[in-house]
């Protein structure tokens, strides 16, 4: 990463001659260069080289050598190696972007997001700030799928289960004992999150079922789902309420930020882009697509 980062940063410094802190030969590392780099390296190393001679030695040579790839890459001709040369110059041109939108947005004028969230969050407060309501449930399930020969047996074992548990057994005891979701069994039958009204990853048969509930404690009907057949119990209600501005206030400032940066961006990128139609050899490039595809 040391090497990357360094070779990263040398091929777009073209640093002017200054005060000369390495050389090697007709080889230099200028102040301003070695300032760079030990700032884009990360702390250890830039430790090292301070207060460690063999660690300053190895950082110092690390530089030079890589100094020394980038001449030999630069001095590439395209006709002898036509495969290095050209891997080399896009990888610099897709250097040249990452620098470049850096630089664009360390540049770009920001406006008022805070201001830009609160008109969102009063424009859009429906689709903000509600929290539904959760409800936490255990449940006892019975690994049933779609067709299956022990469908009757399941549904009479859990409303036998049901009334057991109305007559004073614990529901916990009985999903420990009975239930076949190995997940949960072992809280006794507690699901570990709990479940909104429009909850995607629940089916709609289970959450039908446990808003159907009156009271904290109670037991559902027999309900089946794609994995089977459930009795439900329900354990605790969080009512639903609507979040402040402040307690949205960040994540919103974070995606409006987010979004004008990419749009301003994008507009950046079409503001480069040719202004008239450009010019193609359609005979020449046929000819090349061609021949690609024959290879």
């Amino acid at each position: 990463m040391k090497n990357f980062i360094t070779f990263g940063l040398l091929l777009v410094l073209n640093v002017a001659a200054a005060q000369t802190i390495v050389s090697d030969g007709d080889l230099t590392l200028s102040k301003e260069e070695v300032e760079f780099a030990l700032a884009a390296s990360p702390p250890p190393v830039r430790e090292g080289a301070k207060t460690d001679e063999a660690s300053r030695y190895e950082f110092f040579v690390n530089l030079l050598v890589s100094k020394k790839i980038l001449a030999r890459l630069e001095a590439l001709d395209a006709k002898d190696d036509p495969a290095t040369y050209y891997q080399f110059y896009f990888q610099q041109l897709e250097f040249a972007r990452q620098l470049d939108q850096q630089l664009f947005q360390d540049q770009l004028a920001l406006p008022d997001f805070e201001a830009l969230a609160a008109e969102r969050y009063k424009v859009s407060k429906s689709e903000i700030a509600p929290i539904p309501e959760i409800r936490e449930a255990s449940h006892i399930l019975l690994l049933c799928t779609e067709g299956c020969a022990e469908e009757t047996e399941a549904v009479a074992t859990l409303e036998a289960l049901k009334k057991r548990i109305l007559n004073g057994d614990s529901f916990a005891n009985m999903a420990i004992e009975f239930s076949q979701d190995p997940g949960s069994k072992t809280r006794g039958g507690r699901l570990s999150q709990g479940i909104a009204s429009d909850a995607e990853n629940v089916d709609q048969s289970v959450r039908d079922a446990l808003f159907d509930i009156d009271q904290i404690g109670d037991i559902s009907e027999v309900v089946q789902s794609r994995f089977g057949f459930h009795l439900l119990k329900l354990e605790s209600v969080t009512p639903s309420r609507t979040r402040s501005f402040e307690e949205v206030r960040s994540s919103l400032v974070a995606e409006i930020e987010k979004r004008f940066r990419a749009d301003a961006y994008q507009e950046h990128i079409l503001s480069l882009a040719p202004l008239d139609t450009i010019e193609i050899d359609g005979v020449a490039f046929d000819s090349l697509i061609g021949s690609m595809m024959d290879q």
